[in-house]
Parts: C-alpha cells; sequence; structure tokens
C-alpha cells in the first residue's frame, strides 16, 4: 500500500478500538481477532451481491461505536489490582518488624532482619510486575534449570560458609527448594497434561527426583517441610482435578495422586523421627523428658496461657517465674534429675572453673541440668520463655503480654489474610494461573497452619516459619516470591493467554 494514500475505514476502526486497550501487549491479539470478524462478515454481504466497500461499510457498522467496543473490551482485558490483599501484606509485614524491635532484639539484629525485608519487598514487586508472562515464555527453561539452580546455591552456600564464614545451613536450603518444589511440578505436571503417557512418566520423574531431594536434604532438621509440600502438592492436584485441568473423571486423578503421594511420603511419617513427631504432636505430654526438649516448651507455653487473664497481660511473682525458668514446676514431682543450675556471676575464669565442674559432675550423676543467667531478684518474662520465643512463639508472646483477646485478634488478622488471599485466587480464571497461584497459597498456608499449632503447644518437628510474620534470611525471599507469584497470576489473568498452543502475535 502507498504510504501516502490514507487508512482504510477498517484499519482507522481497529486502532481506534486498541487505542482503548491499557495493556499493550494484547493489542495485537486483540487487533487480529477483531479484524479476521470483520473479514468474515465482508464476504457474508460480499456474497448477497454488494461491493467491497459497501460490504466493509457495512460490516463496520454492524460492529458498532469503536471507542465503545475499545472500552468494553478493556474492562474485560485489563491488569488487575489487589489492594486489599497488598494493604494486608503490609500489614503482616511491618507487624513482624515491629515484634522484631519490641522483642529487645540488638541493633545489629534489627538492621539484619531490615535488610532481607528490603531485598524480599523487592523481590516481590518485581515477580509481581513480571513474574507470571515470564513464566509462560520460558517455562521450559525454567524446567530443565531448577535442578542445576538448586545445586549452584547448595555450592554457593558452602563456598560462603567455608571461605568467608557467612553461615546459611544446607538445612536452610532444603527448607526452601522442597517447600519451592510443589509449584515448580505443578507447572510441570500442568504443561504434560494433555497426553497421558507423557503425563505419567513426567509424574513419576517429579516424583523421583522429590524423594531424592527430600531425604538427601537434611531430612532430621527440617522433617516438617516435607509434610507442607505433600499437603500443598495434594491440595492442589485435587484442585486441578476439580477445575476438569486433567482428562477423564474429576475423582478418578483424586484417587491416583492421593495414592501416589502417600506412596511417595509414606518414608516420611514410617521413619523413628517421623513417628516420634507424630506421637509428640498427638501427645506432648508423653513425649517430655527434659527441659532441653522442644515437646517441654509446648507444655510451658500451654501452662502459661492458661493463667493469662483475657484483657491484660499475664503477671506472676518472682519465685513462680523462677519455678517455670528452672523446670521445676513440672519436674519436681516426676524427675528429681531435673535441676535448675545458678550460672550468674560467672566472669571470672575462676567461677567459669568452678560451674564447669559443678555441670561435668551433675551430668555424670544422671542429672540434666537448665542452666539459668538470673535469679529472683532480675527474673524477667523473657527469661522464662523457650530459647526461640522471639521467632517461634510470636502469637503466644502476644497472649502473654497483652492478654487472650489482643492476641486473638492477631490471629484473627493472619486469618484474614488468609480468607484476602483465597479471594483473590477465586477469582482467577485461567487454569495455568490459578492452579499456580492456589499451590503457591497453600504453602504460604500450611506454614501458617503449623506455625499457629505450635504457638498453642502442639508442634510437630521443627517450627516453620510464619509467612511475613516470622521470617528467616532467606524464607522471607522463598514466602515473599511465592506471594508475588500469587499476585502476577491475578494480576495477568486477563491479558495473558494459557501457554498450551499459544502463539504471540507480532505487531503488525
Amino acid at each position: 500500500m502507498d504510504k501516502n494514500s490514507s487508512p482504510s475505514p477498517t484499519s482507522h476502526f481497529l486502532k481506534e478500538v486498541t487505542e482503548q486497550i491499557s495493556y499493550k501487549p494484547l493489542r495485537p491479539s486483540i487487533r487480529q481477532e477483531l479484524e479476521s470478524h470483520i473479514q468474515d462478515r465482508m464476504e457474508d454481504y460480499e456474497s448477497q451481491g454488494l461491493s467491497p466497500k459497501e460490504a466493509e461499510a457495512q460490516a463496520l457498522r454492524c460492529m458498532g461505536d469503536a471507542a465503545a467496543i475499545g472500552t468494553r473490551l478493556n474492562e474485560v482485558h485489563k491488569l488487575q489490582k489487589a489492594p486489599l490483599l497488598t494493604a494486608a501484606t503490609a500489614l503482616l509485614l511491618l507487624t513482624g518488624l515491629a515484634f522484631a524491635i519490641f522483642m529487645q532484639w540488638r541493633p545489629v539484629q534489627i538492621g539484619n532482619r531490615f535488610i532481607y525485608y528490603i531485598m524480599g519487598v523487592a523481590l516481590l514487586i518485581l515477580v509481581a510486575l513480571h513474574g507470571y508472562p515470564l513464566l509462560i515464555r520460558y517455562r521450559k527453561i525454567l524446567v530443565l534449570s531448577v535442578c542445576p539452580l538448586y545445586l549452584a546455591a547448595r555450592a554457593g552456600i558452602f563456598l560462603l560458609s567455608e571461605y568467608h564464614g557467612y553461615v546459611i545451613g544446607n538445612s536452610t536450603i532444603a527448607y526452601c527448594a522442597i517447600l519451592l518444589s510443589a509449584p515448580v511440578i505443578t507447572v510441570i505436571l500442568y504443561c504434560s497434561r494433555l497426553h497421558k503417557r507423557q503425563f505419567l512418566i513426567t509424574a513419576s520423574l517429579c516424583a523421583g527426583i522429590w524423594m531424592l531431594l527430600v531425604y538427601t536434604s537434611c531430612l532430621q532438621l527440617y522433617d516438617t517441610v516435607p509434610i507442607m509440600s505433600l499437603l500443598s502438592m495434594l491440595a492442589t492436584l485435587c484442585y486441578m482435578a476439580r477445575n476438569s485441568v486433567f482428562s477423564g473423571k474429576r475423582h478418578a486423578p483424586c484417587i491416583g495422586f492421593l495414592a501416589g503421594l502417600v506412596l511417595i511420603g509414606s518414608p516420611v511419617l514410617l521413619t523413628g523421627t517421623g513417628r516420634n513427631n507424630a506421637a509428640a504432636f498427638l501427645s506432648p505430654q508423653s513425649a517430655v523428658h527434659s527441659t532441653w526438649d522442644d515437646t517441654y516448651n509446648g507444655i510451658l507455653i500451654q501452662e502459661l496461657l492458661s493463667k493469662t487473664p483475657l484483657t491484660h497481660g499475664l503477671e506472676l511473682s518472682a519465685e513462680k517465674m523462677m519455678e517455670y525458668g528452672s523446670g521445676a514446676w513440672y519436674f519436681e514431682s516426676r524427675d528429681f534429675r531435673q535441676v535448675g543450675l545458678d550460672i550468674t556471676g560467672t566472669r571470672t575464669v575462676r567461677r567459669q572453673l568452678e560451674l564447669h565442674e559443678v555441670s561435668n559432675a551433675l551430668w555424670e550423676q544422671g542429672y540434666m541440668p537448665r542452666y539459668l543467667q538470673y535469679h529472683a531478684g532480675n527474673v524477667t518474662l523473657w527469661d522464662i520463655l523457650p530459647i526461640h520465643y522471639y521467632n517461634n512463639y510470636i502469637i503466644a508472646v502476644a497472649i502473654l503480654l497483652f492478654g487472650w483477646i489482643p492476641g486473638l485478634f492477631l490471629v484473627g488478622g493472619i486469618g484474614l489474610f488468609y480468607l484476602i488471599l483465597f479471594s483473590c485466587i477465586g477469582r482467577i480464571r485461567g487454569l495455568l494461573a490459578s492452579s499456580l497461584g492456589f499451590c503457591c497459597s497453600q504453602c504460604l498456608l500450611w506454614q501458617g497452619v503449623f506455625y499457629v499449632l505450635g504457638n498453642f503447644g502442639y508442634q510437630y518437628g521443627q517450627f516453620p516459619n510464619m509467612p511475613l510474620l516470622s521470617e528467616g534470611r532467606l524464607s522471607i525471599m522463598l514466602n515473599l516470591l511465592l506471594l508475588g507469584l500469587i499476585f502476577s497470576a491475578y494480576r495477568f489473568d486477563h491479558v495473558t493467554e494459557e501457554p498450551v498452543n499459544y502463539t504471540p502475535v507480532p505487531s503488525p
């Protein structure tokens, strides 16, 4: 066409329509779809005897006003915002940072936490703005690079800890990798769902890689995370079957997924550690042997919570706090070997040597001393709480400090966050987007469930992190990555095609 010639009425119409579309990458596909529709109508009118120009004019008249069409299309195909979820996320993050400052952390620790919060929020924003489209475009590269990235991360952490003294244990990497495996497997299974044989092979490979990852990744330290990963995958696969992502009847895939996950997860529960964790979770008192046990921490928290009033914090005498601090309140009538050992005033070398000899003598005699760095004159609530109360027991500490009603407001705020999260996921229409968002939300949910149960004395295995509220250096990056994927899937749901058989439309 001559560049000096005026544009055709159809081109002018399509330009006016696409100018109303706010998400520019979507304009070419909408233009192509409308142009095809106009061409079909023109062919119909030409077959009725109209000339090409008359057929074009008639087709455009039947289409209606270009600006109105574009506005309606923009309402359907536009980036979505989640202001409520954004506000809830910001509120929980600020609450977690406020607790870290309030619980008498040192300035260095607060600064370290603040740096990782900034990095995590930056990752959240980056993934929310670009994550889902990049996932669709580079999904094959992502699948092939998962294992090399994990091995590279473990090697990098080893080098940092070995040569620079920067310690992040392999167990922390394993925690993140096992939990992140659930959304990765979700994407892999979705992309192979249309071919039954390929799907079965892919599912078997994913199960094998997951088991290799779990049983070679410090399972004895983080034996809670495989359970959370399995629960997340089971819930997600049943959700995908309910949404008819897989071919066949809805209940058949659910039964198969349940059987498969029980098969690969049974060693987690059948090992000695797994059985002990289950027994300690169901009956904490039966698993208490000393003041060093996690189950003792759960029993102590339950005892303190039972004495906390509704409207104000726990008030105890110094003598009572010393009983709780030494463990005498529980073991005095149960096990005489559990004793408290005063180690205050150990600044001199002579005093340290004396206490060392006393401690060794007690251990040799079968006693299990609990070291007390305080006495009745200066004991506080912080002294008698479990050692990692500032991370593991934020909810319980809030109740102990302010009473049950304010503490339950915090629990309600956490529940409201998850309610808003799942309401956003429920509005996602795309099959992959909704499946990915649901899986990420399950990973966040089960961490919260196990964390809340632990705060009321029912701890399974090692404590997980509470997303956004109680985080570690790497876990905050992991959880904000998961949350960013949910934001991104929701944001691009109305403007991004499903990846199967999708080919981008080039700009004209």
